[in-house]
C-alpha cells in the first residue's frame, strides 16, 4: 500500500509509505484529502522533487485499464467499468420529459426545430461521447496523483470484416456483399426480392422499407445481416406491436466502439507513445508472468521491453454512473413522488456504513429502511435501518471507486481459471 501526496498547491508528489504518512499526519503537517485512493496534502513548503513516472492506458469499449510505474515498481492501478445504459436513460429521460410536457407546459410550442446539437459537424453519439470522456476522466485523476511524465496508450485495431466472416482473406475483402450495390438498402431489397418478408406482398402494399430487426438503441447495427424489407403496412404493424421479429445482437459493435474512441484519442491532443496488443500480450506473458486482466495489462503497457516491475498487492475498482434519476413519480397517475433528492440525509450511490456492512445506497424507502449493495449491485442488505446506525462515508459522485485486492500469478499457473482478485471491502 502507498499513500499519494499533494503539495500545497495540489501539485502531485511522488508517494510515501503509510508510516510516513502517519507520523505526518500526528506532528499537523499534513491533512486527509481522499480516502480512496487515500491522498494526504502538505502543510508545509516542499522541494517538490519528483521523479519520472510513466503511465499507460489499455482502452476499451466496456472496460478501462490504467497503471502507472516508476522505480521499478507499480505505484497505481485500476479498472474503469463503462456505462453501457445511456441509450436506455435518454429513452426514458425523452418519456418523462414529454409525459411532463403535456401535464405541466400543455400550450408549449414544439420543438422540432430546435435540435442544433444533433445536426452539429463531428457531432459523437452520446454512448460513445461517455465512454471517451471517461478514457479523460481516468487521465485527469491519475495526474492529480502522481507527477506523470510520460503517458504510454494501446489503441486497439479492429478487423470487422474478419470478424463477421472469420474465412475472408486475400482478394475475398474487396468482394463483399454489397460489391455491385449503391448502398445497403439497395442491397438488402435485391436480396429478399424487392419483397415483403413478413407477409410476402399478400397486403398489396407496394411501398418497401428496410427495418431492424435489432434497434440500434438495443446494440443493433446497420449490417444487412439485422436489415428486413417490410412494406409500409407490415412495418406499421410492426410498431404497434402487432408482431414480433427475432434476431441477434451484433458482435461488432464494441469493435466498432473501439475504432471510433481510438480515432478520437488521436485527434484530442493528448501527447503519448501509441504501443499495440501483441507487444502489451509478450510482456505480460512472456516477461511479467502475470494473469490476463485489464490493469495487468495497463502495467505491461508502461514497461519497456524485457523490464519486470514489482506488482501492487491491490487494484482500484471504478464504475460509472449517472449523475441522476429523471424519473420524479410514480403511478398510474403519477400520483407517487419519488425522492430523487436526498432521504434521510441520503442520496442513492451515496457509500454508507450499516450494522449490516459498508456498502452503497441502493434502493430509499420512506420508513428508513435501505437496501444497499456493492459497486456492481449485488446484494449486501435488503432492509438497513439508516435512522439508528448509519454513517455516510463518501458521497455520490459519478464515478464509484472501491478497492480491492489482486493476486500475483503466473501465465502457466493452473489456477489462472479459478483465482482471481479478492474484495476486501472499502
Amino acid at each position: 500500500m502507498l499513500v499519494f501526496v499533494i503539495n500545497q498547491n495540489k501539485k502531485p508528489l511522488m508517494p510515501c509509505k503509510p508510516s510516513k504518512a502517519r507520523k505526518l499526519l500526528q506532528a499537523g503537517k499534513a491533512k486527509v484529502v481522499r480516502n480512496t485512493p487515500f491522498t494526504i496534502k502538505l502543510l508545509f513548503r516542499s522541494s517538490g522533487y519528483t521523479q519520472p513516472v510513466t503511465a499507460g492506458m489499455d482502452t476499451g469499449s466496456k472496460v478501462v485499464g490504467c497503471a502507472a510505474i516508476a522505480n521499478g515498481k507499480v505505484l497505481y492501478q485500476s479498472e474503469i467499468y463503462l456505462r453501457e445504459n445511456v441509450s436506455k436513460k435518454m429513452e426514458q429521460r425523452k418519456m418523462y420529459r414529454r409525459t411532463r410536457r403535456s401535464r405541466k407546459t400543455r400550450y408549449r410550442p414544439a420543438r422540432f426545430d430546435n435540435r442544433g446539437n444533433s445536426k452539429k459537424e463531428g457531432r459523437l453519439a452520446p454512448s460513445i461521447r461517455s465512454k471517451l470522456e471517461a478514457h479523460f476522466r481516468e487521465k485527469r485523476f491519475v495526474e492529480s496523483l502522481l507527477p506523470v511524465t510520460e503517458w504510454k496508450v494501446e489503441l486497439a485495431s479492429f478487423d470487422i470484416h474478419k470478424i463477421t466472416n472469420p474465412e475472408v482473406s486475400g482478394i475475398g475483402y474487396q468482394e463483399g456483399d454489397l460489391k455491385g450495390f449503391y448502398n445497403i438498402k439497395a442491397y438488402v431489397l435485391d436480396r429478399d426480392g424487392y419483397t415483403c418478408q413478413h407477409c410476402r406482398g399478400k397486403s398489396k402494399d407496394s411501398r418497401l422499407h428496410c427495418h431492424h430487426i435489432v434497434f440500434r438503441s438495443q446494440k443493433g447495427t446497420d449490417a444487412p445481416e439485422n436489415l428486413i424489407t417490410l412494406c409500409e403496412t407490415c412495418h406499421k404493424a410492426l410498431h404497434n406491436g402487432e408482431f414480433k421479429l427475432s434476431g441477434k445482437k451484433s458482435k461488432t459493435k464494441h469493435a466498432t466502439e473501439v475504432g471510433i474512441i481510438k480515432s478520437q484519442i488521436r485527434k484530442s491532443g493528448w501527447n503519448f507513445a501509441e504501443t499495440f496488443g501483441y507487444e502489451t500480450k509478450y510482456r505480460r506473458e512472456q516477461v511479467l508472468k502475470l494473469l490476463k486482466t485489464h490493469y495487468f495489462d495497463a502495467v505491461a503497457i508502461c514497461c519497456r521491453d524485457e523490464q519486470k516491475v514489482e506488482v501492487e498487492e491491490s487494484v482500484f475498482l471504478k464504475r460509472n454512473v449517472s449523475k441522476g434519476d429523471y424519473q420524479q413519480r410514480t403511478g398510474k397517475r403519477s400520483e407517487k413522488k419519488i425522492h430523487t433528492g436526498k432521504l434521510f440525509n441520503l442520496r442513492k450511490f451515496d457509500l454508507v456504513k450499516t450494522s449490516k456492512g459498508i456498502g452503497f445506497v441502493k434502493g430509499k424507502r420512506s420508513s428508513g429502511f435501505f437496501a444497499i449493495s456493492d459497486m456492481f449491485g449485488n446484494k449486501i442488505s435488503d432492509s438497513v435501518n439508516v435512522k439508528k446506525i448509519c454513517e455516510r462515508l463518501r458521497a455520490r459522485t459519478s464515478t464509484l471507486i472501491q478497492q480491492s485486492r489482486t493476486g500475483k500469478f503466473t501465465h502457466s499457473s493452473p489456477e489462472l481459471k479459478t483465482q482471481g482478485f479478492h474484495a476486501e471491502g472499502l
